[in-house]
């Protein structure tokens, strides 16, 4: 199944790069990485169970977005790979380790604010994979939705964000802040 999502992932990226040869279209990469807070419900575990929230991330996205509105605006879409971290959960003594893994896919608007300086917002869904040790791994698909930044000139642009993954009754937030390179 994993195999199948990067591949997905994959495909999609080549989608992009190959169909961005017209001059109005942008299309651009990222790596970023940062820290997570995993916000759980008490309720969803028993008495006595203590969870480390906290983690880090790192993804890895492709996005390709076309001007509308004089170019100050542009719309468009992201694909990205991300990890989510390993989150401690200690029960009665015995503690496990679950990773949250996925693959997401989002609509985005960038607006420009200033020369070099774009705000955006970015809302989709992502196709996410725990791996429990000593316990049933689960996946599933859940919305994502995020605000961030870009600041910087010509091609390379520092990148900040900060998105929510809901991975079914769970959520996560994740602070982000990368490298973006606008390859068109």
């Amino acid at each position: 199944m994993a195999l199948l999502k990067n591949l997905l992932v994959l495909s999609c990226s080549v989608l992009l790069v190959s169909t961005a040869t017209a001059a109005d279209l942008n299309v651009h990469g990222a790596l970023k990485g940062g820290w997570t807070d995993l916000d759980y419900d008490d309720g969803d575990f028993p008495a006595g169970t203590d969870v480390d929230s906290t983690d880090h991330t790192f993804s890895i996205l492709a996005g390709l977005t076309f001007p509308v509105a004089r170019d100050r605006i542009h719309l468009g879409g992201e694909i990205a790979h991300t990890y989510l971290g390993e989150y401690n959960v200690a029960l009665a003594g015995s503690e496990t380790e679950v990773m949250l893994t996925g693959s997401e896919v989002v609509f985005a608007g960038f607006f420009d604010v200033a020369t070099g300086t774009q705000l955006f917002v970015r809302a989709g869904g992502w196709a996410w994979e725990s791996d429990v040790d000593h316990g049933d791994d689960d996946s599933g698909f859940d919305p994502v939705w995020g605000v961030g930044f870009t600041y910087g000139l010509d091609n390379l642009s520092f990148r900040g964000e900060a998105n929510r993954y809901d991975a079914e009754d769970e959520k996560v937030d994740a602070y982000t802040v990368g490298l973006q390179y606008q390859f068109m």
